[in-house]
């Protein structure tokens, strides 16, 4: 099984025949692209050389039937482990994994790619469960019995017992406790599932116990909608955790393009949509101000015959004193030293309609996180006002996140020098 670690916008996956590390074979090229199509992800953030392909924006995993690529963000300057320590925090600062696995236990102490720590997080809580206890839950259960026991079903009591001379028995639907419910079920269908993908053999180890302890369990898989059904309440509480990376797991799974033994797998998030909300999370820590996220209080014009408004504004954040407004909108994207530090003409046009429309908004930022090759060191990094309203102004910030507490105190700084 060959694994690639790419930093995603940065480097490619090449296409060849070689064993360089980056690389893999036509036809590992030909089932990956089969399975983009088959997923549809976006055909913008993938880009298809003759002999390459590189992602843009995606991060995360992609497992295929005898290689597997990780997708990592360019956030933080000390190589592949702290990229990935930074993915994962902010995975679950803004709750994409409902758990959390950026403690030093899971996170530092591993090279290990975003599937086998998920998979390794999820066998150790399950089995620590498991080892408590085996939930049993009542099912109704439809059954030919000698004595009456819940209630009569007549209609199938008439085609299975009286139509065929059974007098003496009697077609019965009652509830019975047992340990063969959906959410057993799922646990098996994703351990079974995980332990064809992971590599890591204490995991395999934790797995494998997990199917011994669960060997009175249905083999039928369950199905993504079967599993959306089970919610947490008090007799299940203590598995919210594996219950909810289970859910995960078995939604990206698919049948493999290659053979019948081994399965197509992802775990992929979009850079733009999780810088967005995890700059929009630090944010209500960062201020006391109000902090509205995807505010949609205003539209650019309206219609004269109509009075109904049209292009309606939607920045991603709104900060708000008692006099004042900033507006915010975050961009996935780097930096250059080129003119207006390659900041595009499309996006200063909506930040003008910012800061025009919103009354109060002294100014519009466009947040973009830390580019090491950006020389200037100006604060903002561009900074302008509107011609013949000097009190408006566009700027573009950066912040670093390597570090929680250092994005917050860029948030606070860039908040507290355009708002007081």
């Amino acid at each position: 099984m060959k694994h690639i670690t790419i930093v995603e916008g940065y480097e490619s996956v090449l296409i060849g025949e070689g064993d360089e590390a980056n690389t893999i074979t036509r036809e590992q090229a030909e089932e990956l692209a089969a399975y983009i199509e088959h997923e549809q992800l976006k055909e913008q953030y993938i880009i298809w050389g003759s002999h390459s392909v590189l992602f843009i924006n995606y991060v995360g995993f992609i497992q295929c039937s005898d290689f597997s690529i990780e997708l990592l963000p360019k956030v933080a300057f000390e190589g592949e482990a702290s990229c990935r320590e930074v993915l994962y925090r902010m995975l679950n600062e803004v709750g994409y994994i409902q758990a959390n696995i950026s403690s030093k236990s899971y996170v530092s102490t591993t090279e290990d790619d975003l599937l086998e720590l998920l998979a390794a997080y999820f066998a150790t809580k399950l089995l620590k469960q498991l080892r408590y206890g085996i939930i049993t839950q009542y099912v109704e259960v439809e059954n030919n019995l000698m004595s009456l026991k819940g209630s009569l079903l007549v209609q199938k009591h008439i085609r299975e017992n009286i139509s065929r001379n059974k007098p003496y028995q009697a077609y019965c639907e009652y509830e019975e406790r047992t340990e063969d419910h959906n959410l057993n079920r799922l646990f098996k269908t994703v351990s079974i599932l995980l332990s064809k993908v992971v590599t890591r053999v204490e995991t395999q180890i934790i797995l494998q116990q997990i199917l011994n302890l669960l060997d009175g369990i249905s083999n039928r898989p369950i199905t993504y909608f079967e599993a959306q059904s089970i919610i947490v309440d008090r007799t299940n509480k203590r598995y919210e955790v594996p219950l909810e990376l289970a859910k995960l797991f078995l939604q990206r799974q698919v049948s493999t393009f290659s053979n019948d033994t081994s399965v197509s797998f992802s775990i992929l998030f979009e850079m733009n949509d999780l810088f967005e909300k995890y700059i929009a999370q630090l944010m209500h820590d960062a201020i006391p101000d109000k902090v509205f996220e995807q505010h949609s209080g205003h539209r650019l014009l309206v219609n004269e015959r109509t009075n109904r408004g049209i292009f309606q504004l939607r920045p991603d954040l709104v900060i708000e004193n008692d006099s004042s407004q900033i507006v915010i909108d975050t961009k996935w994207k780097r930096l250059t030293n080129s003119g207006r530090h390659g900041v595009k003409r499309e996006d200063l046009y909506q930040m003008y309609a910012y800061v025009t429309r919103y009354k109060n908004a002294k100014a519009a930022i466009l947040l973009y996180p830390f580019t090491p090759e950006i020389t200037s060191e100006a604060f903002p990094i561009e900074y302008w006002s509107i011609e013949e309203q000097e009190n408006k102004k566009v700027a573009v910030h950066m912040v670093t996140l390597h570090s929680r507490s250092e994005t917050i105190t860029q948030l606070k700084e860039i908040v507290g020098y355009h708002l007081n």
